[in-house]
C-alpha cells in the first residue's frame, strides 16, 4: 500500500537541508534577545554583529544582520499592535448627515489678489511720462 501524502510531505521535509536563509534568520532569532538588550545599552550594531561573528554565533553578513534588525527587533517595537476588525469600526464615529436648508447661503468672501506683474504690449502713453 503506497504511503499517505502527509507521511511523504514529512519524509521529504525530514531528509530537506534547511535554505540558508532560514539557518541565518533562525541563529539571529537565538541571539535576538542578547541583541535587543545590547541595543537598550547603546551598543552600535556594527559592533554587535562583529562580537557575535567572531564569537561563531552567527556566520552571516553585516548587511543581513542590519535587516533582521530592523525587520525583528527596531521595527517591532515600533509599530503597534493591530486592533480587531469590529473594535476599529467601533472606534470610528458614523457619518453625519448634512442637512439640507432652503435659506440661502451667503457668498464666500474673496482673499485680496496679490499683485503682480502684467505685460501689455501696447503701452499707456499717460505711464510711460
Amino acid at each position: 500500500m503506497a504511503k499517505s501524502l502527509s507521511e511523504r510531505i514529512a519524509q521529504r521535509v525530514s531528509a530537506k537541508q534547511p535554505s540558508r536563509t532560514g539557518k541565518n534568520r533562525a541563529s539571529f532569532l537565538a541571539v535576538r534577545d542578547d541583541v535587543r538588550k545590547a541595543l537598550d545599552d547603546g551598543w552600535p550594531v556594527k559592533v554587535i554583529w562583529d562580537t557575535l561573528r567572531d564569537e561563531g554565533k552567527i556566520e552571516f553578513g553585516y548587511d543581513a544582520f542590519i535587516g533582521y534588525v530592523n525587520r525583528l527587533i527596531r521595527n517591532a517595537e515600533t509599530s503597534p499592535a493591530k486592533p480587531p476588525a469590529d473594535q476599529v469600526k467601533a472606534d470610528k464615529p458614523a457619518p453625519k448627515a448634512k442637512a439640507k436648508t432652503d435659506a440661502p447661503q451667503e457668498p464666500k468672501a474673496e482673499a485680496p489678489s496679490i499683485g503682480g506683474f502684467n505685460f501689455n504690449p501696447k503701452p499707456n502713453k499717460e505711464d510711460l511720462l
